[in-house]
C-alpha cells in the first residue's frame, strides 16, 4: 500500500524548498534526500505531487517517506512558509477549558528562519527544529513533531509543537490556508491558558492558605493542649508540694510534742477536745477522753 505524502523539492534553479501547493511545471526540481532529479505533476485529478523518474536504484522519498524524511520534509517546508513571510496564526486549544487562542507569527526585515538552531537552555544545549530568530535572539520555535513530542521544560516561550503529517498534506490540499490566503497551523502541545494558569494559581493558594490555617489550628489545639498539660503538671507539682510541706510540718510539730511531753503516752494520740472528758483506764493508769478516744498526756496540766 501506498503511502500518500504531498512531500516537496529543491528547485534547482534557486536551490530552495518548494512545496507542491506553490511549485511550477517550468522548472526543474530534485530530490531533498538522494538529490536525482524529480517530475513535478500537476493534474486535473490528482492534488500537485513530486515524483521520481523510474530508475533501477529507486528512492521512496515520495512513495514510502521513513519517519525521519517525513520528520525533515516538514521542517523544510515550515522553513519555506517563514521564509516566504507568509500571514501564519498559530491556533493552540486549552486542555482545561477547551477554549482555542490565536498568536500571530510577527516579522520584520531582520528576521530569519534557521533549521536545527543551537541555543543553550534549562542548564543544557538544545537544539530547535525550526526557529525564527533575530539578530541571534530567539523569537519563535517551531519544533516538528511526527511520533515524540517535545518536552515542555525544554523550550523556551514562545515555542509551538506541530504535527509534521498534518502540516504537510493539509498544506498542500489547501486545509490550512483560507481565502485570504492566511495559514492557521494547529499547536499540539499540552497548553494551559493564562485564565486556566491563574485560575488554578489561585486555587492552589486557596488550598495552601486552608492547610495554613489548618496547621495553625492545630499547632494552637497543640500548643493549649502542651498548656493544659504544663498546668496540670504544675498544679500537681503544688498540691504535691503542699502535701510534702504539711508532712513536713506536721513532723516539726509531733517531734515538738514528743521533745515537750516527758511521759511517753501515745503522743500521736494526744486528746485535742476543747472541753475533754477524761476517765482513768485503770489498767494503764492513764486517762482518755470519752468524747475523741484519745489519750491525756501525764506531761499536760490540764
Amino acid at each position: 500500500m501506498s503511502y500518500h505524502f504531498s512531500m516537496g523539492a529543491i528547485n534547482k534553479y534557486t536551490n530552495k524548498y518548494e512545496y507542491p501547493k506553490i511549485a511550477n511545471k517550468i522548472y526543474k526540481y530534485k530530490c531533498p534526500c538522494c538529490e536525482k532529479d524529480v517530475i513535478f505533476k500537476n493534474g486535473k485529478i490528482k492534488q500537485p505531487h513530486f515524483a521520481h523518474y523510474k530508475t533501477d536504484n529507486p528512492c521512496y522519498y515520495y512513495d514510502k517517506p521513513s519517519e525521519t524524511q517525513i520528520h525533515k520534509d516538514a521542517k523544510l517546508l515550515m522553513k519555506s512558509l517563514l521564509d516566504n513571510k507568509k500571514c501564519i496564526s498559530i491556533e493552540i486549544t486549552c486542555d482545561y477549558c477547551q477554549e482555542i487562542h490565536c498568536k500571530m507569527v510577527n516579522y520584520n526585515e531582520t528576521t530569519k528562519s534557521v533549521i536545527e538552531y543551537k541555543f543553550y537552555y534549562n542548564n543544557s544545549n538544545r537544539s530547535a527544529d525550526v526557529a525564527l530568530i533575530e539578530k541571534d535572539d530567539i523569537k519563535y520555535i517551531f519544533e516538528i513533531c511526527y511520533k515524540n513530542k517535545t518536552k515542555e521544560e525544554n523550550r523556551p516561550e514562545p515555542w509551538v509543537e506541530i504535527n509534521a503529517e498534518e502540516l504537510i498534506n493539509n498544506i498542500n490540499s489547501g486545509e490550512m490556508i483560507d481565502e485570504k490566503g492566511n495559514i492557521r497551523i494547529k499547536c499540539m502541545r499540552d497548553y494551559k491558558c493564562v485564565k486556566c494558569f491563574e485560575y488554578e494559581e489561585n486555587e492552589y493558594m486557596k488550598q495552601m492558605l486552608y492547610y495554613e490555617k489548618i496547621k495553625q489550628e492545630k499547632s494552637e489545639r497543640e500548643r493549649k493542649e502542651e498548656e493544659r498539660k504544663r498546668q496540670e503538671e504544675e498544679m500537681k507539682w503544688r498540691e504535691s508540694f503542699k502535701q510534702k510541706e504539711e508532712e513536713r510540718k506536721r513532723q516539726e510539730d509531733l517531734e515538738r510534742i514528743r521533745q515537750q511531753c516527758k511521759c511517753g503516752i501515745m503522743i500521736i494520740n494526744i486528746c485535742k477536745c476543747y472541753i475533754p472528758k477524761y476517765k482513768l483506764n485503770k489498767l494503764s493508769n492513764n486517762f482518755f477522753c470519752i468524747n475523741c478516744d484519745k489519750w491525756k498526756c501525764r506531761c499536760s496540766n490540764c
